[in-house]
């Protein structure tokens, strides 16, 4: 008997069938998947598989290694599919997500037949093969929260199924599936959990109105103790963390990860509002479709759906997260009632076209014995396909009303290049890495290339900003290596903050940046760079041009002396002269201290003029020979140079700041200037604005050096970072910066192609801890 498969089912296996290949080919086409998050993956699947007793709490190789908040159920499934297949550990992890990710249009199907009709569960089908939020998280490698967000509708279908199936059996399979999403992913556990209780909260106080049984009701409560029960002793060991309301888990932990969740993570309205309006449509639609607004069905969806949109904003109760991943919850929910808005659009649209087809017919008197006789069916067959294409125009409109919520595949493909880590010349280096250096050295790498590299079995120190971090212990690990791959010292003492690269590469020689009060990361206003500063001398009345880039510097430090100032020196020297610069922060002052000083030895050379310059996109207010005053054009900031002795010829063209110091052919000179920046009260551009900077400028000329502030300096030195993360090499894939590695007589470059240079650390020129 020949198997016979309904239009249906061929639609939702084709819509499937889609859904896996447009995925793979996303995911895969360029022969690594994209992401960094697979890195962090594999290093979990490493340290349980390792061998010995297993601490799912520890990871060897993540950010250093040490204590993890990572739930290791994907890991654990993972580790078994590359023992048994023997694929590659990132295939093995792409290949599973992509299964995960393909099933969750099926199960979407499943739920919204049950809730509400199978033609609502077709286009439900579609739009989460295609939804921006469940390919997005594939495309950054989120694996453990695609396989949760697959488990729990699927729990919810299992139980809003309980009187079809055998209920032991069914049961039992919901608490499995209960059990592997406690393993799996700490933040959809707590959604889960979250979800189901206020669920059977409200439908318990409010039995009849929603037309359920009480006894039928707390049934639901069993998947969750059942499966608690089922990895009990995991869950033990992590109570303490996730139980414990003033965790770090929900605190945020340190204050500088809180400003920075706060400064990045906040999610724009216009991302927001699209959630709480689904949340009243979906009573609304429910009413339209099933004649009652207030049933078990809308409770659950409307709670699925406003309870993650929520936590989106929690950051008003004190609650620090990334807010975004709140949206992956509800993003099911959403597109099913969207898919019942477009439902019923359709038919709608449909019956007004039939109403008017068939009225022009009669105005016209064409065919009215035609339509007298048209047969039911015929009638049947031209609604249906009305309402097919009107609900592809209604599907395309919502396309182009909600194009943060829906990807097609060339803006699928925009955003996996977006999130693109790997190339066979990164994984080349990944290969050398594990072949050629230690087990247990310790890595400095980016962000991105560091995960990936923990994963590959090397302790890792990623340069991670700390939005990101989950574990406060990873905060002083993740800032140093950052500063490391940035620059050679950094001194901020709350108010202002100064970058110097040293006198091995021409780039930030300082770089002077400005602290906004609002936000974590600092923002750069004046970037001095060493191949723009020269140096005018007569040379036995000969007039000679040098750049301080071509001289080779003579030393370079920190000095820390005191709490109450750090500064950091640079040097450099030839036959013909010394030339030196300091830039000293001090405690509680927002203006810093730049010093040039010039010598020579010869009695032949004298100094004429020495000529800086400073890329800044701010514009220039005034030179009156007192200050120079700058304004940022986008932001409310101001940037002020005080000069002790002469004020230099300035200019300021394009992004250039040119200052030209006259040094009146002396054989020693100084240089001598103030740099300081500050924010500003902006109330518009007008008269109130205006006067309110120049009434700033005008009040530094009297308090530059006066101390407003007892913040504790914030001083770093890269021997010193070296010395602390105990690094063993240096990964790098931002060129720029090689030659301030390859210069340094601290490193030695070990391997380099087109996307990596490694270099080794030779400690013994770092100082004493």
């Amino acid at each position: 008997m020949m198997l016979r498969i309904g239009r249906s089912s061929l639609l939702l296996l084709s819509i499937v069938l889609f859904s896996a290949a447009y995925r793979v080919i996303l995911d895969l086409h360029t022969g690594f998947p994209p992401g960094a998050d697979i890195g962090l993956h594999n290093s979990v699947i490493h340290s349980i598989t390792q061998g010995g007793q297993t601490n799912f709490m520890w990871n060897y190789y993540h950010m250093g290694g040490g204590a993890s908040n990572t739930f290791p159920g994907f890991h654990i499934f993972v580790s078994f599919i590359i023992f048994f297949t023997g694929l590659p550990d990132y295939l093995a992890q792409s290949l599973v997500a992509i299964l995960f990710s393909s099933l969750l249009v099926f199960v979407a199907f499943l739920i919204t037949k049950k809730l509400l009709n199978e033609s609502v569960a077709l286009i439900v089908a579609f739009l989460v093969a295609v939804s921006e939020f469940d390919v997005d998280m594939l495309l950054w490698s989120g694996y453990p929260n695609i396989v949760t967000l697959t488990l729990i509708p699927l729990v919810f279908y299992l139980l809003l199924e309980k009187d079809r199936f055998p209920r032991l059996p069914l049961l039992a399979a919901a608490s499995m599936f209960s059990a592997a999403i406690f393993l799996t992913h700490s933040l959809s556990a707590v959604m889960f959990i979250a979800i189901t209780l206020m669920l059977v909260l409200v439908a318990f106080c409010f039995p009849s109105s929603l037309g359920v049984r009480r006894r039928n009701v707390l049934e639901w409560l069993v998947p969750l103790l059942a499966g608690g029960i089922i990895v009990l002793p995991f869950l033990v060991q992590v109570a303490p963390t996730y139980l414990n309301p003033n965790s770090t888990i929900y605190t945020g932990g340190l204050p500088s990860i809180q400003k920075a969740l706060l400064s990045t993570r906040i999610q724009p309205l216009d991302i927001v509002l699209p959630f709480f309006i689904c949340f009243f449509l979906c009573f609304a639609f429910f009413k339209c479709v099933q004649g009652k607004a207030i049933q078990f069905s809308t409770v659950l969806l409307g709670l699925w759906l406003i309870i993650p949109t929520l936590l989106t904003q929690s950051f008003v109760i004190g609650l620090y997260t990334d807010y975004q991943r709140f949206f992956y919850f509800a993003d099911l929910p959403l597109v099913i009632v969207v898919s019942l808005g477009i439902f019923l659009g359709a038919h709608l649209l449909a019956n007004e076209a039939s109403w008017i087809l068939s009225t022009a017919r009669s105005m016209l008197k064409k065919g009215v014995s035609e339509i007298k006789g048209l047969r039911h069916g015929d009638s049947s067959r031209f609604n249906q396909a009305t309402v097919t294409i009107f609900t592809l125009i209604v599907i395309m409109i919502a396309f182009l009303a909600f194009p943060d919520f829906f990807v097609t595949p060339p803006e699928g493909f925009k955003n996996q290049g977006f999130y693109q880590v790997m190339n066979k010349p990164g994984y080349d280096s990944l290969l050398w890495i594990q072949e050629h250096t230690p087990e247990y050295s310790v890595f400095v790498a980016d962000a991105l290339y560091g995960w990936w590299l923990g994963g590959a079995q090397r302790p890792t120190v990623s340069g991670v900003e700390p939005q990101f971090l989950t574990n406060p212990r990873e905060f002083e690990p993740a800032l140093l290596a950052s500063r490391l791959l940035d620059t050679d010292y950094l001194i901020d003492n709350g108010l202002i903050q100064v970058r110097e690269d040293g006198g091995y590469i021409s780039r930030h020689n300082p770089q002077v940046l400005t602290k906004m009060n609002n936000s974590y990361f600092p923002i750069p206003f004046l970037n001095f760079t060493d191949n723009k500063k020269t140096i005018s001398l007569l040379k036995d009345g000969t007039p000679v041009t040098l750049k301080v880039s071509d001289m080779p510097v003579t030393e370079m430090r920190l000095v820390n002396s005191s709490a109450q100032s750090a500064s950091i020196y640079v040097s450099w020297g030839n036959d013909l002269l010394n030339y030196s610069e300091e830039c000293t922060v001090y405690q509680g002052i927002s203006f810093l201290n730049m010093t040039e000083k010039l010598s020579t030895k010869c009695p032949d050379v004298s100094f004429e003029t020495l000529s800086l310059e400073a890329e800044t996109r701010s514009y220039l207010v005034q030179d009156n020979n007192t200050s120079i005053d700058l304004l940022d054009p986008y932001v409310p900031l101001g940037c002020q140079l005080i000069f002790s002795a002469k004020q230099p010829d300035v200019s300021l063209a394009d992004t250039t700041l040119a200052l030209v110091c006259p040094l009146n052919n002396q054989s020693e000179a100084t240089v001598n200037f103030y740099v300081g920046t500050f924010e500003y009260p902006y109330y518009g551009e007008n008269d109130k604005t205006y006067t309110t900077r120049q009434e700033i400028f005008a009040h530094n000329l009297q308090t530059y050096s006066a101390k407003v502030s007892n913040l504790p300096l914030d001083i770093f030195d890269y021997r010193q970072a070296i010395n602390d993360l105990n690094a063993s090499y240096i990964a790098i894939r931002d060129y720029s910066q090689v030659s301030r590695f390859a210069k340094d007589p601290m490193f030695s470059l070990s391997y380099i192609n087109d996307e990596v240079a490694i270099f080794q650390v030779h400690k013994s020129d770092a100082p004493p801890a």
